[in-house]
């Protein structure tokens, strides 16, 4: 017989059971490890299982309650409480309740479907303990039983219950898709029995594999109980390295504290460290965990962000990427790079794509890439108190736990290694560190005013140089931990060796996105190269400051939106009569042109990007601006230094083809003297980068803007991202409107209202589409909106010549094919317009009429028009060639 039956449904059939018991009759079975794996965790649990509970709970025997993070050292020299009443739910074969019995707990009652069994455990251990034979789907049987359980309590006068479950939840709500529906049943009425018949002071334990579907059911079921949570992950001490998954404690304490603050906690008791989170990341830490428990293994293409948390000042000082290779004939092993500051958000390092470019060059089997934190402020370990109002996702990015590496390969002692066979490491400071999942803790600052700023550019401190030194003295055991086997005297590479200076500007707690910190980094040279090329005053700059010259009067940012240009060639009757050809080179002249007075207005200045990161993903920059500074004279003798904002030059590929859908129906005369307003919604407005963009490009318009944004902590940081005065202009009105995209378009009471609608929301981590059984992963859009009446109630709202334009970000091409074909099912036509760089990105416009070539011919002519006209506001270096051939009617 197999141990695995042939359909979930199976694992919930008594015959089965029955069948399995009588196939394994010589042999015990265990599920997820032996007692010895959980022993510790179980007498943790036992200790502080009134932690709870508000109040004394006099004459039990039992500990006095404690808060969350009161009485560590107390819990752990504490004597275990063994004097309690012991059920063990699907008891199976195991030995275990023997294992529990031998150890002191006298007590123990052991239920199960199987009648078989039962009675093969009743001949076996029937002088020790009870065994009974209970259908937990007949609820009325199970709960007379569990009701019976306080009495029996009362009179053997033992302290407390203890409910443990090792494998039975994973096993009774497991299911395919067809009964989904029931196994939810099955998981609503298991944990409504048992929460019901648990005092304050008695455990629920389950052991299990803490899969996805586990997950969400014990996440629905204590989301509005009287019940708090820890869980706990742990290593079966035998065969570690066999197990793709690795099993967890679960265990579920009655509280009488009514407050809802929809968190729990996840423990690592054999480190004595844990960490309070939103209960709506666990998923997204069960994985994070399960990878770090499985560091060691090589898996091609595997990646995991690591954070190195010095506990000593409560600061997360080092981002580690573990990343392994498709290299055929690797030369190293394992190969370390350090990554300088301001570099983390290459495609190099940032990507997966990148990773694997620099693993070829460097024939590296596994690459270590040491950068430090993004996150280098001081990080508080408690929960937000005022943190009740948490969206629910299924899957929300984020990692709040502090797991110590655990090694259980047999491999060398690299101790003594030489990293870069020259030097001999040293060791004085890495027992400081811990490696965790990649999330920093909750900030503790307030950014509500202006005197939080933090003053001067932080130099020098992430040289390359220096790191280089963190490397081989503070981190030199967690690399060596985290270097494959055999992987003796790999070298350490820097590929960058200039360094730019950066200073953080702000950090803020969010419900949405854990913390969000704002910087700015210097980039001049980088930002000189990339738009006009290395020139040589460039290579004479010391410490990333420039020799102040003179700016020439025609180069200054005001002149360059005020003016219309001096080369307005055939922008009123000469225009009509203009062919493609021509106009397509004229235009090309003009960008050179403009190219080099942007080049004059920059050369001379620094260059700063100022970036808002959200901690769930540390290495993503969310929204970036560039800005430069002039002196400005506040009287006769004192002058001061103003930010400007550089909003054209700040635009991503596809914040520019977001702004050419302008001219596909909307600005088909490319002027504003008809007055007529123009209605624009952005679903995901964030820092509001892109409206200012918009304003920018077209300053001389009435621009009417709803910008929907859900989280309002983002709504509070965009004062960093723009300057009131400089950006103000009567033809223009913005609404920020915080509220959920959906929510905003079902109540919407206008209709045909919008001209245009720019939808840029991205997901969470690994989100994805289940389309019949195939998982399309997608970045961007939300996939809440790839949603029939989400956009039919879009359609409704967008009037007649109006247009719905989408930001798609996914590598996944059959994700991309499913998008395609959803909209052009809601959709007259779809318009793509991909990035004319190494950007992924793709703009897809949808419009409720029919497009032709010729309205594609017209739009082309638009844009071209509008560059003749405008060459001054426009966007540096823009790719004109690439964009015209990379528009396609879908």
């Amino acid at each position: 017989m197999e141990v695995l039956p042939a359909g979930f449904s199976d694992f919930r059939s008594r015959e089965y059971w029955n069948n399995f018991f009588q196939a394994f009759d010589k042999k015990n079975f265990e599920w997820y490890g032996s007692y010895k794996d959980i022993k510790n965790i179980i007498y943790e649990c036992i200790r502080k299982r009134l932690s709870y509970c508000d109040g004394e709970n006099e004459g039990t025997g039992v500990i006095s309650p404690r808060k969350h993070e009161e009485g560590k050292q107390n819990l752990k020299n504490e004597r275990v409480n063994k004097n309690c009443l012991l059920v063990n739910i699907g008891c199976g074969n195991s030995n275990l309740s023997y294992e529990f019995f031998e150890d002191g707990f006298d007590s123990i009652i052991n239920i199960d479907y199987s009648d078989v069994v039962i009675n093969k455990m009743k001949n076996k251990f029937g002088k020790m303990m009870e065994f009974i034979n209970i259908d937990i789907n007949n609820k009325e049987c199970f709960e007379n039983f569990l009701e019976s359980l306080d009495i029996e309590k009362q009179q053997k006068k033992k302290n407390f219950k203890i409910f443990f479950d090792k494998a039975f939840l994973d096993a009774y709500i497991s299911g395919d898709e067809s009964e989904e529906e029931v196994c939810k049943n099955n998981a609503k009425n298991y944990f409504e029995s048992i929460f019901k018949y648990m005092n304050e002071g008695d455990i629920f334990i389950i052991i299990t594999l803490a899969q996805y579907y586990i997950i969400k059911e014990v996440v629905r079921n204590i989301y509005n109980a009287d019940i708090k949570l820890d869980v706990n992950p742990f290593l079966i001490k035998k065969n570690t390295n066999e197990f793709r998954y690795h099993p967890f404690v679960f265990s579920f304490y009655k509280t009488n504290i009514k407050s809802k603050d929809y968190t729990m906690k996840l423990c690592n008791f054999e480190n004595k460290d844990s960490k309070i989170i939103s209960l709506w990341k666990l998923p997204h830490e069960i994985r994070q965990i399960r990878d770090n428990l499985n560091l060691h293994s090589f898996k091609k293409g595997k990646r995991i962000i690591l954070d190195i948390f010095n506990q000593n000042i409560n600061k997360c000082e080092y981002n580690i990427i573990v990343y392994d290779s498709n290299v055929l004939k690797p030369v190293y092993n394992t190969v370390v790079i350090v990554v300088p500051f301001g570099y983390e958000f290459h495609s190099l390092y940032s990507t997966s794509e990148g990773n694997e470019e620099l693993a070829t060059k460097i024939k590296g089997k596994r690459l270590l890439l040491v950068m430090r934190s993004n996150f280098i402020i001081n990080e508080s370990k408690t929960v937000h108190k005022d943190n009740k109002s948490i969206t629910n996702y299924e899957s929300i990015n984020g990692g709040e736990i502090n797991n110590t590496l655990e090694s259980n390969e047999k491999r060398e002692d690299n101790s003594n290694n030489q990293l870069n066979g020259s030097e001999n490491t040293k060791n004085s400071l890495v027992s400081e560190n811990k490696i965790s999942n990649s999330n920093p803790s909750e900030f503790s600052a307030d950014t509500s005013n202006a005197s939080n700023l933090y003053d001067g550019i932080l130099e020098n401190q992430d040289s390359v140089s220096i790191l280089l030194k963190s490397v081989k003295n503070e981190l030199n055991k967690i690399i060596n931990e985290l270097a494959l086997p055999n992987s003796k005297n790999f070298p350490i590479m820097a590929l960058n060796e200039d360094i730019k200076n950066y200073k953080i500007i702000c950090h803020e707690k969010s419900n949405y996105c854990s913390n969000i910190i704002i910087r700015d980094v210097l980039v001049t040279d980088e930002f000189i190269s990339d738009n006009f090329g290395a020139s040589e005053d460039n290579k004479t700059k010391k410490n990333g400051k420039n020799k102040k010259k003179s700016t020439p009067k025609n180069s200054t940012k005001n002149a360059s939106n005020s003016e219309k240009g001096n080369d307005n060639v055939g922008c009123e009757e000469k225009n009509n009569k203009i062919t493609y050809d021509d106009a397509k080179k004229l235009a090309i002249e003009l960008i050179k042109k403009n190219t080099e007075e942007k080049k004059k207005y920059f050369q001379n200045k620094e260059i700063y990007k100022r970036q808002m990161i959200f901690s769930y993903d540390p290495l993503t920059v969310q929204s970036e601006i560039i800005y430069t500074k002039e002196k400005k004279k506040t009287n006769k003798l004192n002058e001061h230094e103003k930010i400007v904002f550089e909003y054209i030059e700040s635009s991503s590929q596809y914040h520019v083809n977001f702004c050419c859908t302008f001219f596909l129906f909307i600005l088909n005369n490319c002027c504003a003297k008809d007055n007529n307003l123009i209605n624009i919604c952005i679903l995901g407005g964030g820092t509001n980068v892109l409206s200012n963009i918009i304003k920018s490009i077209f300053c001389d318009f009435n621009l009417n803007f709803n910008i929907v944004e859900i989280d309002e902590t983002v709504q509070k940081l965009y004062k960093f991202f723009y300057d009131k005065e400089e950006i103000s202009n009567d033809k223009h009105v913005a609404s920020y409107i915080i509220n959920d995209s959906y929510e905003y378009i079902k109540n919407f009471n206008y209709q045909k209202y919008y001209d245009i609608i720019f939808v840029d929301m991205n997901n969470s981590e690994n989100s994805y589409l289940n389309i019949n059984g195939q998982k399309l992963y997608i970045t961007c859009p939300h996939i809440s909106l790839l949603n029939k009446d989400v956009i039919t109630g879009i359609k409704n709202i967008i009037n007649e010549k109006g247009v719905l334009v989408i930001n798609l970000l996914t590598r996944d091409n059959n994700a991309r094919k499913y998008v395609y074909q959803f909209l052009k099912e809601l959709f007259s036509s779809v318009i793509s317009i991909s990035s004319a760089n190494k950007e992924i990105n793709e703009v897809l416009v949808c419009s409720p009429n029919d497009i032709k070539e010729e309205n594609i011919f017209d739009f082309k002519m638009n844009i071209m028009k509008w560059i003749r006209c405008n060459p001054n506001r426009w966007f540096l270096n823009f790719d004109l060639a690439s964009f015209l051939n990379n528009i396609t009617i879908l």
